[in-house]
């Protein structure tokens, strides 16, 4: 293990080509203290090297967290478009009701409008053809 030597941090960023920002921010995450005196293998942590890796795990369980989501909200629209199916075949019964009940009216109307012709018809008939007033007198 070879190990190397620098007098700042700042030289220790222009070594690796990153802004010092960047390397104190790549110490923080790998818990590498900036002292002075570095390894091969935090050398190449800091320049990020191994950087990939850890990513990826936080991808992976990110992604992971990402399914659980969006698998509960599936599930939650299924049911939901279960919900309204459900309120849509009942919406759609009670109109089918409703019409059943419009025509059953309408046919008890015309058959009721057809009997008041009838005896309308028949009282006519019946009723004497009243003469009027002169012509009873008269009896022409």
């Amino acid at each position: 293990m070879t190990e190397h030597s620098f007098a700042s941090v700042k030289e220790l960023a222009t070594s690796l080509g990153i802004s010092r920002t960047t390397l104190y921010k790549r110490a923080k995450d790998a818990a590498v203290e900036l002292t002075g005196t570095y390894t091969d293998e935090q050398i190449d942590i800091l320049k990020g090297v191994y950087q990939s890796e850890h990513p990826s795990e936080h991808n992976e369980h990110e992604s992971e967290q990402n399914w659980t989501v969006l698998s509960e909200q599936l599930t939650v629209k299924d049911q939901q478009i279960k919900e309204l199916h459900e309120q849509l075949k009942q919406a759609q019964k009670l109109v089918d009701q409703a019409q059943q009940l419009q025509l059953k009216t309408q046919l008890q109307l015309e058959e009721k409008q057809e009997k008041i012709l009838l005896l309308e018809s028949a009282n006519k008939e019946d009723v004497p053809e009243k003469k009027g007033f002169w012509r009873s007198l008269f009896g022409k």
